[in-house]
């Protein structure tokens, strides 16, 4: 399955093309013509949804192009740049949980008959709310000391 998101091409002063996506903050890309500019824009984007999925972080939904504000001060195309979706990361771990059947029935109702990823999207949003999580925190920051 493919995905497809609004990306901002620019000019450059040199003769190139910058492009950068508006729905991803520092994805940037860049090319000596349109077609190149355009390829590597399709990496990037590759590159930073699979980065995404690894992490588990939630891909954002595609803004539209007609909504995409162009910068005034240089010349500017708004453009759709089309990649595969990106697969699950990183390893899963199954559990068992015991929850109300309430619940249950009003989870699967909503949950488009992915029970599963959509408890694990609910999690990751209440996980925003928390500066640190205790323990986790810590044990990532001690495997990059580069120290060690």
């Amino acid at each position: 399955m493919t995905v497809k998101y609004a990306a901002v091409m620019e000019q450059t002063d040199a003769g190139g093309f910058g492009v950068w996506f508006p729905d991803f903050p520092g994805c940037v890309s860049q090319g000596d013509d349109l077609v190149a500019a355009a390829g590597a824009a399709r990496k990037a984007l590759a590159r930073r949804l699979d980065q995404m999925a690894d992490s588990g972080d939630i891909i954002p939904r595609a803004t539209p192009a007609e909504a995409i504000e162009l910068p005034q001060d240089v010349i500017s195309y708004v453009i759709l740049v089309e990649t595969d979706t990106p697969t699950a990361g990183g390893p899963h771990l199954r559990l068992n949980v015991t929850l109300p059947a309430a619940l249950v029935r009003r989870i699967d109702a909503v949950a488009g008959g992915n029970r599963s990823g959509w408890l694990a999207l609910a999690a990751n949003e209440h996980l925003k709310r928390y500066a640190v999580i205790p323990n986790y925190a810590a044990s990532v920051m001690s495997s990059r000391d580069p120290k060690r």
